[in-house]
Formats: C-alpha cells, structure tokens, sequence
C-alpha cells in the first residue's frame, strides 16, 4: 500500500520502460502451466521514450511467445485506447478501463479471478449471412480485429482470449 501511495503522475508516459521493468519481473517468477502475467496500469500515450508502437507492440508478442500474458489497465482523462488494445491483443490479454477508484476496487478486489483467468485462447467468432436475405452489411467497431475468411480456421492467427463471465456483442449495420 506505501509503494502504490507513493506513486504520482508525470507529464508523460515511458510506456516501453514500465513494460521493460515489469517482463523481468514475470520472467523471473514464472511458473509452468499458472497464469503469468503482467498487469499495466498507463494511459497508454507512449509519448515518453521508446514511442514506436511496432516497437513496443513487439517487445509485448515476444513476451507473450513466452508465455507471459499482458493485462492492460487504462487510467486518465486522456485515454490511449487504441494502443492499449494493440497491447492487449499482441500481449495474450485483455484491455480494460477505469476512471474512477470504485472501478479500480472492482476490477483489482472483486472481478480479479474473472480478469486474470482465461478460459479459451485465441477464441474466434464469425458470422455467415445468407446472401439471399442480406445484401450488404457492415460491422461496427472491432475493425481491427477482422479476419479473412481464410485466417478463420488457421490456428497461427490470433484470436481473442476469453475469461470466465466474459461476453462480446457484435453489432452489424
């Protein structure tokens, strides 16, 4: 509790130096077959440092390929979400957001089994419409996450890792 009150925000953020301290730390405690994870509380502006997404985006696959799961925890006014997803889906994890200290608790005190456990990995979802019914259509958000038709079965692309009480909803326009 005296390390978390002594932490401050800064006029920036060394995103690639926070995952860079924290991989070793993994590493080192990493047990076969557990849940080995590290957690990134940022707001995920990367405006500090190394600021090269490919870059950092790298680092977090290579860990990953290790087996240590990246769960990302967006916190600020200003909020780089866009990123902090890239890291979720490259890291093996999952991206989340809190903006108030009641959201904190409930994610770290009573959704944290939920966050941190993950019962399908690269799990994927698609959905056929019958072209006699719909002649077009379009996906709303999750533009980042498509697939080809072709990728769908090829188990070398990543999908979503799912935990328990997790849900997605598509919507489609």
């Amino acid at each position: 509790h005296a390390a978390i009150d002594r932490l401050h925000p800064l006029q920036n953020t060394n995103l690639a130096a926070g995952l860079a301290a924290g991989y070793p730390v993994a590493r080192a405690g990493i047990v076969p077959g557990a849940e080995n994870r590290v957690i990134l509380l940022s707001d995920g502006l990367a405006n500090a440092g190394a600021t090269d997404p490919t870059e950092i985006l790298g680092q977090v696959r290579s860990e990953a390929s290790r087996g240590i799961d990246l769960l990302c925890v967006g916190v600020g006014r200003e909020y780089g979400d866009e990123l902090m997803e890239q890291l979720a889906d490259q890291g093996d994890g999952l991206a989340v957001y809190v903006s108030t200290p009641e959201e904190a608790r409930a994610l770290f005190v009573h959704r944290l089994a939920s966050t941190l456990q993950v019962r399908a990995r690269d799990a994927k979802a698609q959905v056929v419409f019958d072209p006699q019914t719909v002649l077009s259509y379009r996906l709303i958000g999750y533009d980042n996450r498509l697939l080809a038709d072709s990728d769908f079965r090829n188990d070398q692309v990543d999908g979503a890792e799912i935990g328990p009480g997790h849900s997605v909803t598509a919507l489609y326009e």
